[in-house]
């Protein structure tokens, strides 16, 4: 092949590929400089959670023991834990399957909390300035940012700390914290890795495009190089002879 349209195809292949990748080089760069910005526990709403002081067990408190809760219920628990729902103390045994709530005095399972007792566990958590709240109960399907199954309350905070506090209905834990914050960063992460769904999946095909497309960026960009260079050469061993 000449050389000439040699050098013109490469050129154009470069150009091409330049511009196939050129705009995800800029959403890689201005995504993760966003992502450097913010200190990740700002993001994760840890500003957010106030201090809460554990309820002590007094001398006098009258609970069952955990080998009691275990053989009335007939459970095979990878854990149980002695905790306070509302001044109140409960085991949480944790399963394979799921959990459980049981009142620690009685051993009775507990329900799902209702909203009045997830809104009251959120706003004992929340250490923000607002004071108007919304609340919804997923039983299974959560909101993906929530990233767990169900059943779950999500408080919502209005202005101006605005925030959404995911707490367990079975386990009355405070699970997760979003914010806007953590959604922009959640949405810069997804542009990052080229997963705009669900923001986990680091081998998807986007990404593998352009990957190969930025190594035959880089080898046609060489070959151009390499050309130059020979023909650089050539001309200056022509001229010594010319001389």
């Amino acid at each position: 092949m000449n050389k000439a349209i040699l050098n013109r195809n490469l050129r154009k292949l470069h150009l091409w590929f330049g511009i196939a990748i050129g705009l995800q080089l800029g959403l890689w760069l201005i995504s993760g400089l966003f992502m450097t910005i913010f200190p990740i526990d700002h993001v994760r709403g840890t500003h957010l959670r106030a201090e809460t002081t554990p309820a002590n067990l007094s001398r006098d408190t009258d609970v069952l023991a955990p080998i009691e809760i275990i053989s009335k219920h007939d459970l095979l628990p990878k854990s149980i834990t002695l905790q306070f729902i509302d001044k109140e103390p409960v085991y949480v045994a944790v399963t394979d399957e799921t959990s459980h709530i049981f009142d620690a005095k009685t051993g009775q399972i507990r329900p799902p909390l209702d909203e009045i007792l997830a809104t009251k566990i959120a706003v004992e958590n929340y250490a923000g300035r607002s004071t108007q709240t919304t609340a919804s109960f997923f039983s299974s399907d959560a909101p993906r940012e929530y990233g767990r199954r169900g059943p779950v309350w999500r408080i919502d905070f209005d202005k101006p700390d605005a925030a959404s506090f995911y707490v367990d209905a079975k386990t009355a834990e405070v699970k997760a914290v979003r914010t806007g914050l953590w959604r922009t960063f959640d949405f810069m992460w997804g542009l990052h890795i080229m997963d705009w769904s669900n923001r986990e999946n680091f081998n998807s095909w986007w990404i593998k495009t352009v990957a190969a497309l930025s190594v035959f960026f880089f080898f046609t960009g060489l070959s151009l190089v390499l050309l130059r260079v020979r023909s650089a050469l050539k001309r200056r061993r022509s001229s010594k002879k010319g001389a």
